[in-house]
């Protein structure tokens, strides 16, 4: 059941009532491009179809559309309106390598190589629905201003905005919006953790698994993470290191002669899960000096937490509560349930039905404008999931191809709209939230954030998610 709200009728000669307007007549394409989205997901960096349709929509609208932009394939910057502020909206659209489902209240893997198990298929047309209304906006009421709306692929590995804004995309930026799925609904003025991710190549040499020999890449390996383990262990709950295998050989009876391992730190202090990923990296490099095999890590990506800003999320907080809460039908609540319950969470749904301010805590993901927001002012808003239906996961793949999903991101939509054009009319709030930044980052040295697997990103991403890549020294 859709969501029939509309603004009262005594303020639909006000400026939030116009941006509302302007939104609702294209809510039926928001909608749509939900549901495009989520029939094509595409794996990071590899987003060929899904960033085409943005740019698609947008050039419909009258943006002005960089495709390819700085170099990266499937990043694109559109733009429309002229003078200041210039105010980005992120567009995000990757999904998440081996969460294919089918929509609906059960796990049905469809074979498809990726899947939206994070809801990017609602963010993309989300944010680029309201960075349409919020244009279409300004040039009805001959406001000055620039919407800006930035294409931002890879963001699940915590690549694509760092990429962009080391290229130039946020040069000229005055201030950023952007929304998420999360597990509450309201504006966000908090860290989230950072996170840094790495891979580590162990070179060994390959042999007939019945003898017995030195130089075993496998065992190195293994070897290897045992040691991180013990080592961080000490660190506390606050900071963690993750591994996965991504290439660990084919079959027991040949000893491979190069196994990957994908290592991730996260903590919510940059500099611990710096000092983290470093240890760790060491520690791969002395267990291969000892084992008497090679070993190369390829840096990926890192990203610094939110640097949170009070002046945005106020705004924005005062933008949702003008369109009010998600309103979730009755069939979206009971596909919740259903989810629930295939996930043996036993069919209880807890939701965060309500607006608030969240300006406390740690938020335990990761997001690549963690980096962005302590150079350009960046507010945020969330939808709520519900807790049962965990992120990274085939339940979110399943509910994100629903209709019945569509009412917590197109609450946010309307809103960003809104607060969009607030900064327009009011630029002073700009200022004010710039001035937060200088005081919170304080005397940060952040210095040029750090990005790796460059040049495969560009010529071929498909060789990092085979892991045969190989990136120039």
């Amino acid at each position: 059941m859709k969501n029939d709200q509309k603004p009262p009728a005594s303020g639909r000669d006000t400026w939030p009532g116009h941006v509302r307007q302007c939104w609702a007549a294209l809510r039926g394409e928001i909608e749509t491009k939900y549901a495009a989205l989520w029939k094509t997901p595409e794996l990071p960096n590899m987003e060929y179809l899904s960033s085409a349709l943005l740019c698609d929509w947008l050039e419909d609208h009258g943006f002005a559309v960089e495709r390819g932009a700085c170099g990266i394939e499937t990043a694109f910057v559109a733009r429309k309106g002229n003078g200041r502020p210039v105010v980005a909206l992120l567009a995000e659209f990757d999904a998440l390598p081996g969460l294919g489902n089918a929509a609906g209240g059960d796990r049905r893997p469809t074979g498809q190589s990726a899947g939206h198990a994070c809801g990017h298929n609602h963010i993309g047309p989300t944010n680029t629905g309201a960075a349409i209304a919020a244009a279409q906006t300004l040039e009805q009421l001959g406001l000055q201003g620039e919407i800006r709306l930035i294409g931002c692929p890879s963001e699940e590995i915590l690549w694509g905005k760092v990429a962009l804004f080391k290229r130039g995309a946020f040069k000229g930026v005055d201030a950023i919006l952007t929304s998420h799925g999360d597990y509450q609904t309201g504006a966000i003025s908090q860290p989230c953790q950072s996170v840094i991710n790495t891979e580590i190549i162990f070179e060994g040499a390959a042999s007939h698994g019945g003898v017995a020999g030195g130089h075993n890449a496998l065992v190195t390996a293994g070897h290897a993470v045992g040691a991180i383990e013990r080592q961080l262990a000490p660190l506390g709950p606050g900071t963690r290191m993750q591994h996965v295998f991504r290439t660990s050989g084919v079959m027991p009876s040949i000893t491979p002669d190069e196994v990957r391992v994908w290592l991730t730190a996260r903590s919510g202090d940059y500099e611990s899960a710096a000092k983290a990923c470093d240890t760790a990296v060491e520690t791969c490099r002395e267990t291969a000096m000892a084992a008497g095999i090679g070993m190369r890590e390829q840096f990926i990506s890192e990203s610094r937490g939110y640097l949170p800003n009070d002046v945005l999320a106020r705004h924005l907080l005062d933008a949702m509560h003008q369109v009010g809460p998600p309103q979730w039908s009755d069939e979206a609540l009971a596909l919740m349930a259903q989810l629930s319950a295939a996930g043996n969470h036993g069919g209880a749904v807890t939701l965060d039905r309500e607006i608030a301010l969240y300006d406390e805590g740690i938020d335990p993901y990761g997001q690549d404008d963690g980096e962005v927001s302590w150079r350009v002012p960046l507010g945020r808003v969330n939808w709520a999931y519900p807790e049962e239906i965990p992120l990274h996961n085939w339940a979110m793949t399943a509910f994100s191809g629903c209709p019945e999903s569509n009412a917590g991101p197109l609450m946010v939509s309307e809103a960003l709209a809104i607060a969009a054009v607030g900064l327009m009319r009011d630029p002073r709030i700009v200022e004010t939230a710039r001035a937060e930044l200088v005081e919170r980052a304080g005397a940060a040295e952040l210095g040029e954030p750090r990005l790796g697997a460059e040049d495969t990103m560009a010529r071929a991403p498909e060789t990092f998610w085979d892991a045969t890549w190989r990136e120039p020294a």
